[in-house]
């Protein structure tokens, strides 16, 4: 074994303990014994409090990744960080989704001047987006309108994310339905650009990144 390979298991062995959100990945019965046995010799040598499956998992693919990103800049002068900020970029609208009279009483600003809060997106996206929209529940469950950002700011009175328009809602040219997709897909923020959401009549015809 390498002196790099030496260092990165040294390094494993003493960091294995951070916090790391999970993913569901499937593996083959074989696959699974090698990466329990792994975990178990590992376990019993390692300064960490804990290792697990997912300790291991993640660990691997970031290698890879490391190894991948030098790979494809040095022999193919092809950069993964450059192609990510473009993609970041050109996604400049986030559409979020509401629940009740949410959408009536603030995005609308029936109740309120014209704004979406608690806006839940990434904090890394927030400086490269420049739109919003909102997928409306039942019984409508589309996507009727969006607006232009002003800025998303936190509020110290409502306790979060707050996203100001500039000017006010702008209805679509076509209410956009959910297809083949479920009103749950929205659940979370999904990212876009304006251009794929203007020309959408679905949410299977929305481009996401």
């Amino acid at each position: 074994m390498n002196t790099q390979s030496k260092d990165y298991f040294s390094k494993l062995l003493k960091t294995s303990n951070s916090s790391k959100k999970q993913i569901a990945v499937y593996f083959d019965d074989a696959t699974i014994e090698r990466i329990d046995m792994t975990i178990k010799l590992f376990s019993a040598i390692s300064e960490a409090n804990s290792f697990s499956r997912n300790t291991l998992i993640e660990e691997a693919v970031n290698k890879f990744l490391d190894e991948s990103e030098e790979y494809l800049e040095k022999e193919m002068g092809l950069s993964v960080r450059e192609e990510l900020e473009e993609a970041k970029q050109k996604n400049n609208t986030v559409i979020l989704s509401s629940v009740d009279r949410g959408f009536e009483e603030t995005f609308m600003g029936e109740v309120e001047l014209p704004c979406w809060y608690p806006c839940r997106c990434s904090t890394e996206r927030i400086p490269s987006l420049k739109y919003i929209a909102i997928y409306r529940g039942a019984p409508v469950s589309a996507i009727t309108h969006y607006a232009k950002i002003k800025e998303i700011t936190y509020s110290r009175e409502k306790k979060c994310n707050v996203c100001y328009f500039e000017g006010g809602p702008i209805k679509l040219p076509h209410d956009i339905a959910l297809g083949s997709k479920s009103g749950c897909f929205f659940r979370g923020a999904k990212y876009t650009s304006i251009e794929s959401l203007l020309n959408a009549t679905t949410a299977d015809d929305i481009i996401f990144g």
